[in-house]
């Protein structure tokens, strides 16, 4: 785990940046990420601090979350350089698209893990589809989830598809661990009695 801290920590200065960038902007790229990266840091925090001790689900925890996040970013970053130049701005308008597409990239996932038949080529066409609104910096269709989600559940037809991905599984892992990533102040409009 000592090897894996490392890497992590490398990539933290790395790419510390982007994700505080994402934060800043509220970007769907970031509600995407946070569960994933709070985890991550909470565990490694915990265990340099001994306030936690390494163990097997620890280990296998930070080292899906690490490698997930790792990749979607990568991802994003190769978006950013080849199509927008680094115009991080220019990349902000389509933080959806690049939601959708790391959506379609889980649901494959599953797909995949769960030995789930669906018609490659559309799957492909619709990433495809997806892919050139950004390098093509086409204008962003309205309602394009509701249309993803359409072309998904024609992937899946009348078959029985649970998607619980890996964000539904790092937002549990954070409440399990006691971080609870969406709590809201509570407001008192009026006298507080």
């Amino acid at each position: 785990m000592i090897e894996m801290f490392k890497e992590y920590l490398s990539w933290v200065k790395e790419n510390e940046n982007f994700y505080l960038e994402i934060k800043e902007h509220n970007l769907s790229l970031y509600d995407r990420f946070m569960p994933v990266y709070e985890v991550l840091t909470h565990i490694y925090s915990g265990i340099e601090n001994k306030t936690m001790e390494k163990d097997d689900d620890l280990e296998k925890i930070f080292s899906v979350g690490f490698e997930y996040i790792h990749d979607q970013f990568e991802m994003c970053k190769i978006y950013l350089t080849t199509y927008f130049h680094d115009d991080f701005h220019l990349f902000m308008d389509y933080d959806e698209v690049f939601s959708i597409l790391l959506y379609i990239e889980d649901v494959r996932y599953e797909f995949a893990e769960k030995k789930f038949k669906v018609n490659e080529k559309m799957l492909n066409d619709l990433i495809d589809e997806v892919e050139s609104i950004v390098q093509e910096q086409k204008p962003i269709p309205e309602n394009f989830m509701l249309y993803v989600d359409d072309v998904i559940k024609s992937l899946i037809g009348d078959q029985a598809f649970d998607f619980y991905g890996i964000i539904d599984i790092f937002i549990d892992v954070a409440e399990t661990l006691g971080l609870y990533l969406y709590e809201e102040e509570d407001i008192t409009i009026g006298k507080d009695i």
